[in-house]
């Protein structure tokens, strides 16, 4: 059940410096949700979510650490990467298929982590994960969601496969409890977020509608390496590491042997002023290439259309996440995932075939598809 505010007639919506591609809300009414059939890229799904939700709600989401500076950033990068189009290339059949942790899905974008998708629709998870399962896509659900982990589970297909999410608790006791179910759900990997120690970040946005400081998280602000190795010790599941956002980190992750890492600074929501993805898998191919051809690599962050995908495929990711978007999308419920979802696919195909290649499996590490020279000259100081 969407929660809408008061009725009002007519409304101009602050697009909070999202681009315009021309999205006429005039006609909308403030609490009203929009037609689905005005939805035409990602963007246009948090607009619509501004619009009906009630404003604590909308800026749960939203929001971001102290002075947002990693939040537009993420939103901010992509003006600064241009993509290399080849002609005289054979495109007439396009493959878009991936596998993560060998597993197959029928694209290289997945649904990521993100809390309490029921704030937005009465459906919550559930519509996520039967819109990933009808895609073929990979959904993660959070460990802080509004259904139960086996609620979600049964919501999926027989043939779908799922990872999970799960934060180190503090308490022992319930990170054990969780892993245990976890497994016992059918769920196949686990991401494992690693940048929230013991404190979530200063989220001010939210605060302003809560009253409140947000900053007890319940997880363990005593994460060390040793605590980690004990953690793989308590499943029979991959573990994923979620939350890089150093190459040295990285580097440990491989070392340690870990099958997989996720780039990721948590949608700009943790700590404020630390990279982009673009920059943190720019400096991992700067300083450890061998990352990439020991372990898979996953990436998110401010991802708002393929080309934003592409790009971080290029750069060496081997599947996208996607935040925001499907919550904002989930005020139609599954009907509106669909659409994001089918909205990005298309996407996807079209601008490869623009590229000149026809399988994005020889994107996948491909820097000879970007241009990221003026990412590099602010980022490392060099021509």
């Amino acid at each position: 059940m969407t929660v809408l505010l008061p009725l009002c007639l007519s409304v101009e919506i602050n697009r909070e410096g999202l681009p315009y591609t021309g999205l006429n809300t005039t006609d909308w009414e403030t609490g009203v949700l929009p037609p689905l059939t005005d939805m035409w890229e990602l963007n246009d799904f948090q607009i619509a979510a501004k619009n009906v939700l009630a404003a604590r709600w909308y800026a749960s989401y939203r929001t971001a650490a102290l002075d947002q500076v990693t939040y537009q950033a993420n939103l901010n990068i992509w003006k600064k990467i241009r993509l290399n189009g080849f002609t005289f290339r054979d495109v007439s059949n396009v493959n878009l298929n991936t596998t993560i942790l060998g597993y197959n899905f029928t694209v290289p974008f997945f649904i990521a982590p993100a809390a309490y998708a029921g704030h937005t629709n009465e459906s919550a998870e559930l519509s996520l994960a039967r819109s990933a399962g009808k895609l073929g896509a990979l959904y993660v659900p959070s460990i802080e969601s509004s259904k139960t982990l086996q609620q979600i589970a049964d919501a999926g297909f027989s043939n779908q496969t799922m990872f999970h999410q799960e934060y180190v608790w503090s308490n022992r006791t319930l990170l054990i409890e969780q892993l245990r179910q976890i497994e016992a759900a059918g769920y196949k990997a686990i991401f494992l977020t690693v940048d929230n120690t013991g404190v979530n970040g200063i989220r001010v946005q939210a605060m302003r509608q809560t009253g409140q400081l947000d900053s007890d998280s319940g997880h363990s602000a005593s994460f060390t390496l040793e605590a980690l190795a004990e953690i793989r010790n308590l499943t029979t599941l991959p573990i994923v590491p979620k939350g890089i956002k150093t190459a040295a980190d990285a580097k440990t992750c491989l070392d340690l042997g870990f099958p997989a890492i996720y780039v990721s600074n948590h949608g700009g929501r943790v700590l404020d002023g630390v990279p982009t993805s673009v920059e943190i898998l720019l400096d991992i191919r700067r300083q450890y290439p061998e990352v990439f051809e020991q372990m898979e690599v996953y990436a998110d962050g401010g991802v708002r259309s393929a080309n934003h995908v592409i790009a971080l495929l290029a750069l060496g990711a081997k599947a996208v996440g996607l935040g925001r978007s499907p919550i904002w999308a989930n005020i139609y419920g599954e009907e509106g995932v669909d659409r994001m979802l089918m909205l990005l696919q298309v996407e996807l195909q079209t601008s490869l075939q623009l590229m000149g290649e026809a399988d994005v499996q020889n994107v996948v590490g491909n820097t000879s598809y970007i241009n990221t020279k003026q990412v590099e000259v602010d980022y490392f100081g060099v021509n």
